[in-house]
C-alpha cells in the first residue's frame, strides 16, 4: 500500500469511528436535542472523514473537484437540516430533558403575559 492509501484507509477509519459515536449517541441521550446534536455533529464528520478519504484517492481534478462541491453542498444542508428539525421541535411543545435556563425563562413568559 502506498502513502495514499494508508492516509485513505485513516479517514475511512475515523469515518467508521465517527458514525458509530453517533449512533451510539442517538440511542442513548435522552431528549430529543440531544441526540440531534449527536447525530448531526457525528454525521457531519463521518461523512466528511469519508469525503476526505476518497478525495485523497480520486485518480485526477475532475473528480476530486465533484467531490469538493458535495463536501460544500454537504456543509450547507446538514446543519441546514438539522436547525429545522430542532426548530419545529421546540415549536411543537417538546422538552429538553433538564430545564435549561430559556426553557424556564419561556415559561415565566407565558404565564404572566
Amino acid at each position: 500500500m502506498s502513502v495514499r492509501e494508508w492516509f485513505a484507509l485513516i479517514a475511512f477509519a475515523s469515518s467508521v469511528i465517527f458514525g458509530s459515536a453517533g449512533l451510539v449517541g442517538l440511542f442513548r441521550f435522552p431528549d430529543p436535542y440531544s441526540r440531534m446534536q449527536s447525530g448531526g455533529l457525528c454525521g457531519t464528520t463521518a461523512v466528511f472523514s469519508a469525503f476526505i478519504g476518497a478525495l485523497i484517492l480520486a485518480p485526477n481534478a475532475a473528480i476530486a473537484a465533484r467531490i469538493v462541491v458535495i463536501m460544500v453542498f454537504f456543509l450547507v444542508s446538514a446543519p441546514t437540516g438539522s436547525y429545522i428539525v430542532a426548530r419545529f421541535t421546540w415549536q411543537a411543545g417538546t422538552p429538553a430533558w433538564k430545564p435549561s435556563v430559556k426553557t424556564k425563562r419561556l415559561s415565566r413568559r407565558k404565564e404572566h403575559p
